[in-house]
């Protein structure tokens, strides 16, 4: 075995000292809450934006143009939004898992997407279990009424942000940027999210760094004092930086000849997969529109 392998025998290597040196920062930085929160945000935010690999597979939805599909995900939203009953609005969440899986969308991906924002729902409107009137459930202050509120509304923000993670999952932010140009959506409109969606991956990115290189210049524990003292200062510094970023964005910008369109790929003809969508599509919303 060579010298610099780490199961030779012949004392620590240098990625084992490496290793070593970013577990002694991680656990030190591990100590100081905020730090730890913002480093979460920042990874779990970049590989929210940065999930761009499961357009390249081979599935249902990736088959699908970006034009159609838009238009299929808008209206099963709507259709969504307009259930009162939990079976149906149950049924549209299903739909999108399937969808997910038949686009094959890896499920920690897809769930991961799909989780945060129906918890933070049913915690928001939680309260109204118990001050909608109406018959109890049971011998508890529990409202029939307030539950199924709240079970409906849980289920319906699954069931939307579901078929939004979809959509988004299997198509490339350029490619939905050049469906709604083709849709005339407002210029202003398309052109501040393709700046907003660029400049948030900026954004984290900075913020990572600033995570990472902190920990490397600290040594030591620090009192809880001294330790929110360093986070307000930190704080303000990445505001700083960022709007410094900003301006370095926007001179860059305008270097080039201003934010024009982003360069897509040429507009395909509808398929197949355009069909058998558009099936899905008018089906399901006439179902729930009869049931």
């Amino acid at each position: 075995m060579g010298r610099g392998d780490p199961e030779g025998g012949r004392g620590p290597s240098r990625g084992g000292r490496g290793s070593s040196l970013s577990e002694r920062g991680s656990s030190l930085g591990g100590r100081d809450p905020l730090e730890g929160t913002i480093a979460a945000i920042a990874t779990h935010a970049r590989w929210f934006l940065l999930a761009e690999s499961v357009p390249d597979r081979e599935g249902f939805l990736q088959s699908v143009t970006p034009g159609v599909k838009l238009l299929g995900t808008l209206a099963l939203v709507a259709a969504t939004v307009a259930q009162r009953d939990p079976l149906p609005v149950a049924l549209m969440g299903g739909l999108a898992a399937v969808l997910a899986a038949a686009s094959r969308i890896p499920a920690r991906t897809f769930l991961g997407r799909t989780t945060g924002a129906p918890a933070f729902a049913a915690v928001a409107v939680a309260p109204q279990a118990v001050l909608m009137g109406g018959p109890t459930v049971a011998w508890t202050p529990l409202s029939v009424d307030g539950v199924t509120y709240v079970a409906v509304f849980t289920l319906r923000v699954a069931a939307c942000v579901g078929f939004l993670s979809v959509l988004l999952l299997t198509t490339r932010f350029a490619d939905l940027l050049a469906a709604l140009r083709r849709f005339r959506a407002p210029t202003i409109a398309v052109s501040l999210l393709s700046i907003t969606y660029r400049y948030l991956l900026v954004f984290f990115s900075e913020l990572d760094r600033m995570v990472r290189a902190r920990r490397g210049r600290r040594i030591g524990n620090r009192g809880l004092r001294e330790t929110w003292r360093d986070s307000g200062n930190f704080l303000g510094t990445f505001l700083l930086r960022s709007l410094e970023r900003g301006e370095r964005v926007q001179r860059a910008a305008r270097a080039r000849g201003g934010t024009g369109s982003t360069p897509v790929r040429k507009r395909e003809r509808a398929g197949g997969g355009d069909l058998v969508f558009a099936l899905i599509v008018a089906a399901t919303i006439a179902g729930v529109a009869l049931a």
